[in-house]
């Protein structure tokens, strides 16, 4: 059995993080490293998978408050900002990503499973996630998203080569 730690991502954890953003690319979007620093300080809700001092997968996620509906508007985030006409009380997650060696094995489910426990302990009534549609379907997420009981909420294209399908999931 590995013996993985989960802990929020800190300096020691983010050039290991931001290499795995960079080999999920395109299904999650690029970042330069500071940009994914700006993302996790910014962040409410951010967490790594850690084995044996590598990072193997991460999350960020930002709350439907007034200082990251600032901190999005200032970066000119046009998921969250579509998100927000559409939905309340919220918690989007802005990215998830695991090393390719380490799928299938359940980590993005613990990750979910952990983002749904935070959430409900700081009485966050949905979870959003945008899934893209163009320039390619991303098949996996929307499985799994799926399975965790995520619905879409509309579709939005933002050019001829980039649509996303906004989705909901409430929680009890």
């Amino acid at each position: 059995m590995n013996n993985y730690e989960y802990f929020p991502i800190t300096d020691n954890f983010l050039q290991q993080s931001h290499k795995i953003n960079e080999d999920n690319v395109p299904e999650v979007g690029s970042r330069s490293l500071e940009g994914l620093q700006n993302s996790i300080e910014n962040s409410d809700y951010n967490e790594c998978v850690v084995l044996e001092n590598k990072v193997v997968g991460f999350v960020i996620c930002f709350e439907d408050n007034q200082k990251t509906s600032s901190y999005m508007k200032e970066i000119q985030h046009k998921n969250f900002k579509e998100i927000k006409k559409r939905v309340s009380n919220f918690l989007y997650i802005d990215r998830i990503a695991v090393d390719t060696e380490f799928r299938k094995n359940k980590l993005a489910t613990e990750l979910y499973s952990n983002i749904i426990n935070f959430a409900k302990n700081n009485s966050i009534a949905n979870l959003t996630a945008e899934i893209n549609l163009l320039p390619s379907i991303n098949t996996p997420s929307f499985d799994f998203h799926k399975k965790f009981g995520f619905v879409e909420i509309d579709t939005v294209k933002y050019k001829e080569d980039y649509e996303v399908s906004l989705q909901k999931k409430a929680l009890d």
